[in-house]
């Protein structure tokens, strides 16, 4: 049952002075190592022999989900009280980041942590104690409350921006720190480790919407609701888009196979008859067609001959097509013997006029003395299928970049 929240806050633990400025400095939780003053933001440790000045800070942007110092407010049946706000950031060899962190006091006296950064959202973290042992520096898994081990998903250096309220731990602007993040079994796990201390914490994800109606924010919460609706939206058309960029892609395999067989003819080309033409008429202009060319005889180990095709106009315009090399190659790598060969080659080309043509098919560079035989086929009213794939690439595109503005909008 999740009920309305109130800035009553609760009775004061001791009511105590900011020694930088005089100002007032209440203490609320008796395991407090740190206060910060909200009217000078120094940093006050809270030590046996008194209080002592930690260092100096800067006042805090806002956060970023409406959750302020002295709400209350009770969640999954627990009842919490904002204690105090953290500010992160951390960084690797690419990118820097920044999380909120909020310390809650509980009804039945326990003190856990809110956590919330754009890539993992809400997380409500409760301290918890490791029984085996475990180095957070190499460490792969980190062993879990109930006996399992999560995975450690990464390590990275971090340091406080800033804070305000009051901490549990003695902390001042620019403190740095180490931490290790995990997941596993449906909970999260964080570890943050400093020169003085080690601290492990295990926690349950939770959606916005479940913090917003806990602290009964009828503004947050329709904002959640428009942004969930928008990334419905954005997620509905990036898999449309990739759907049709599927279809797309599959259009271009079928195109790829396109076309009518005008002719298939075989040609036997040699040094002493080194050019073979085979005549072909074209109904329709500017309809792509095929050439095909295929290797029938077998040519000596290591060897390699180069035929080329051309397509003469019937106004004699003679127009360059493409030019392949068949080979067949064998050697012995690492004591094993392999052979390799290419027999088969194709293009496409477009011819602009009606009427007979000519497919010249002539011989070029050749380390084979003898008869080189060549089958050649012809397709006409061939589909070009690079029309479908970049069809297919650009609303593949289109679908990525919809999911990726869906997922930023899921926390």
């Amino acid at each position: 049952m999740i009920q309305s929240p109130s800035l009553q806050t609760p009775p004061v633990l001791k009511q105590l002075t900011c020694p930088s400025c005089g100002g007032s400095l209440p203490q609320y939780s008796p395991g407090a190592q740190t206060l910060i003053c909200p009217r000078c933001n120094t940093y006050v440790k809270v030590e046996a022999e008194g209080l002592g000045i930690a260092g100096k800070g800067s006042k805090l942007p806002p956060p970023p989900a409406p959750v302020k110092l002295g709400q209350r407010f009770t969640l999954e049946g627990t009842g919490y009280f904002v204690l105090g706000r953290v500010l992160y950031e951390g960084w690797d060899d690419e990118d820097r980041w920044q999380w909120t962190e909020w310390l809650l006091g509980s009804n039945d006296g326990r003190l856990i942590w809110l956590s919330y950064d754009k890539e993992d959202g809400f997380v409500l973290f409760r301290k918890m104690r490791i029984r085996e042992a475990f180095n957070p520096s190499s460490d792969r898994t980190i062993p879990t409350s109930d006996g399992k081990r999560a995975h450690v998903r990464e390590r990275y250096p971090a340091k406080i921006i800033g804070a305000e309220g009051e901490l549990t731990f003695r902390a001042s602007a620019g403190d740095k720190l180490n931490m290790i993040e995990g997941a596993g079994f449906g909970k999260q796990y964080s570890i943050q480790q400093t020169l003085a201390e080690l601290e492990v914490y295990e926690g349950n994800t939770l959606s916005s919407a479940m913090v917003a109606e806990a602290l009964n924010d009828p503004a947050w919460a329709a904002q959640i609701k428009r942004s969930t609706n928008t990334k419905a939206v954005y997620q509905l058309v990036g898999v449309v888009a990739f759907v049709f960029a599927v279809i797309g892609g599959v259009l271009g395999v079928a195109a790829s196979r396109t076309g009518d067989l005008a002719l298939t003819q075989q040609l036997t080309l040699s040094t002493s008859a080194p050019t073979g033409i085979i005549p072909i008429n074209f109904e329709v202009g500017d309809r792509p067609a095929v050439v095909r060319l295929r290797l029938n005889s077998g040519i000596p180990i290591n060897t390699f001959v180069e035929v080329e095709a051309s397509v003469i106009s019937p106004d004699d315009t003679e127009t360059f097509i493409f030019e392949k090399e068949f080979w067949y190659e064998t050697g012995i790598d690492e004591g094993e013997r392999w052979t390799e060969s290419d027999t088969f080659g194709e293009e496409v080309f477009v011819p602009h006029q009606t009427g007979e043509h000519e497919i010249e098919i002539a011989l070029g560079e050749s380390s084979v003395t003898g008869n080189i035989l060549v089958q050649v086929e012809v397709l006409r009213n061939h589909i070009l299928p690079s029309y479908f794939l970049i069809y297919g690439v650009v609303v593949g595109i289109i679908g990525c970049c919809f999911l990726a503005m869906g997922w930023q909008r899921q926390k």
